[in-house]
């Protein structure tokens, strides 16, 4: 596995694989939803406890659903920055990711109010970090501590208010994904390999 050696171990570049998947469905979604699909997309949100065609899709392609130009980029830049520290200490960041879109779908699609629609993928933001704070506290992912740290300051006020029930805002999405998350970090496991020393 390709690493970087950080403080005497490698640490893994499995999240660069993570970042390209994440980002580029986001955005080329959004492209062939506004060019070529008119918005019809957004249709395939999650519809809480509906088994219908559509909300199943929605369940593990809402992430790529966004209103508009702005709720696009204020998302993608958020995900780019928790992706770029979760892919330094994930071994497997990009099946890690996987999990985190469909459990974060799936919490959504059983707590959210019924008669409404889901989308955007600040809920898979706050799924990867509940998953680094569930990592940091139940599993002793210390590296993830770090992660946390770093987000909390940066961030602090928006995962506040994103986990406040306000008008426009799905705090289904940001709660569910929050806890789905912290329940795969803190059954996680990760195991660094030292680096060999030579004379």
């Amino acid at each position: 596995m390709a690493s970087d050696t950080i403080f005497g171990y490698n640490t893994p570049k499995a999240g660069h694989r993570a970042i390209r998947f994440c980002i580029g469905t986001d955005v080329g979604h959004v492209f062939l939803n506004e060019s070529v699909l008119f918005g019809l997309w957004n249709i395939f949100g999650i519809v809480p406890r509906t088994l219908d065609l559509g909300s199943m899709i929605g369940v593990i392609a809402s992430w790529t659903m966004h209103g508009n130009f702005a709720h696009l980029m204020g998302n993608t830049f958020i995900l780019l920055q928790i992706l770029f520290l979760f892919g330094l200490f994930e071994n497997n960041a990009y099946r890690t990711t996987l999990k985190l879109i469909v459990a974060s779908g799936v919490a959504t699609w059983v707590i959210a109010s019924p008669l409404t629609i889901h989308i955007g993928a600040s809920g898979l933001c706050f799924a990867m970090l509940g998953y680094m704070i569930g990592g940091a506290v139940f599993a002793r992912r210390w590296g993830y501590l770090l992660a946390c740290i770093i987000m909390g300051t940066g961030y602090w006020l928006i995962i506040k208010q994103g986990l406040m029930p306000q008008p426009g805002v799905s705090f289904a999405a940001h709660f569910g994904g929050l806890c789905a998350g912290l329940l795969l970090g803190a059954t996680s496991k990760h195991h660094y390999t030292s680096v060999s020393r030579h004379q």
